[in-house]
């Protein structure tokens, strides 16, 4: 999925959305827990990206070393996490999807890899949807 435009992102939201209230009774209409990702080889911009969006308002995760899925070898790629409780709409995420999308290209950050959301509070992974990246 790419992030270019918020018209192409809007029904795979919308299911998304659905299922999370189907098979996991959430109500959306409260804030959740939204993560976003961006990748990149140098450590150092993606640390200047998460201290801006830091000041910004998000929490800044972390950084941390990707490894290859079947060998974890190291990639060379590093992943910047920050997470935001916030309420959202398809829309209003899709649009958070582009504005993310141009501050990763503004940043010359390889990629913004995208988002995943769970409950407030809620730190069992196996309870948050995650979203495919574009790449």
């Amino acid at each position: 999925m790419e992030f270019k435009d918020t018209e192409s992102q809007i029904e795979g939201i919308k299911e998304i959305f659905a299922d999370a209230k189907r098979e996991d009774n959430w109500n959306l209409d409260e804030p959740m827990l939204y993560s976003f990702y961006f990748v990149d080889e140098d450590a150092e911009k993606l640390d200047k990206l998460g201290e801006k969006l830091e000041a910004d308002g998000y929490d800044f995760i972390g950084i941390y070393e990707l490894g290859d899925d079947e060998t974890e070898e190291a990639t060379g790629e590093y992943l910047l996490h920050i997470d935001k409780t916030e309420t959202h709409t398809p829309e209003s995420l899709a649009q958070r999807n582009v504005e993310f999308q141009r501050l990763a290209d503004e940043h010359a950050i390889k990629t913004y890899d995208g988002w995943e959301f769970g409950e407030e509070g809620d730190y069992d992974d196996d309870d948050d949807v995650e979203v495919e990246s574009p790449s």
